[in-house]
């Protein structure tokens, strides 16, 4: 499973970096508008700063043209770029008709909460349908599960797309995980998550409170 960071800040994405997790960047409409007045800036920085591709959306729905001209523009700005569609009759249609006039360009459908439409995006041919189960978990305040039924559907029709879900605390982290989702993307906040667990600290505390008891400050010596 790759791991994604769903930000527009190059500070977290550098973070995120650093720690050697992640593989590429989810933004959106939203993320983009916290990054300043410049919108392109913004978007340049964001791909400079991932180690992959980075998924940005079209601004709209109902209109196939205006989608489609704004996909055209975010292919040609960065080779690193996959679009992202809205599931709605238009984001359809541009969707089929980018990939009849550009194979080569990579598609996402996003905001994806069916498993109908993520069948749609799986028979229409994007590269990935991005679900966003973890939000719908906070709405419904109950679990969602859709990556097994997607991924069993898909595998059933021969579908290459890949499943992207959005993730929410380490526990959905997991199940996601265990599904087989494709691609999980997280915000920053909720990365951090990952490496914590309150019975770790407690164990690390009290290992270190017993070693200091014994020795103090010394430790193991260095290479």
């Amino acid at each position: 499973m790759q791991l994604f960071i769903d930000s527009s800040s190059p500070d977290e994405i550098r973070q995120a970096c650093e720690w050697g997790l992640i593989d590429g960047v989810t933004t959106n409409p939203t993320l983009i508008s916290k990054g300043g007045a410049d919108m392109q800036a913004t978007l340049r920085n964001v791909v400079e700063a991932s180690p992959g591709v980075v998924l940005c959306q079209v601004i709209g729905s109902r209109e196939v043209e205006p989608l489609k001209a704004q996909a055209r523009w975010l292919h040609k700005f960065s080779a690193k770029i996959v679009v992202k569609l809205p599931p709605s009759p238009a984001g359809f249609r541009a969707l089929r008709e980018l990939k009849r006039e550009s194979p080569d360009i990579k598609i996402a459908v996003t905001l994806v909460s069916s498993v109908s439409q993520a069948y749609l995006a799986g028979k229409f041919g994007a590269d990935i349908v991005a679900i966003f189960n973890g939000p719908l978990e906070l709405a419904l305040d109950q679990e969602v599960d859709l990556v097994g039924p997607v991924k069993r559907i898909y595998a059933n029709y021969g579908f290459k797309t890949k499943v992207l879900s959005c993730g929410r605390f380490p526990r959905a982290f997991g199940q996601f995980a265990e599904a087989g989702t494709d691609i999980c993307t997280l915000r920053f906040e909720f990365m951090k998550l990952l490496f914590d667990h309150p019975y770790t600290e407690q164990r690390l505390n009290g290992f270190l409170a017993d070693w200091k008891g014994a020795f103090g400050e010394k430790t193991w010596p260095g290479a």
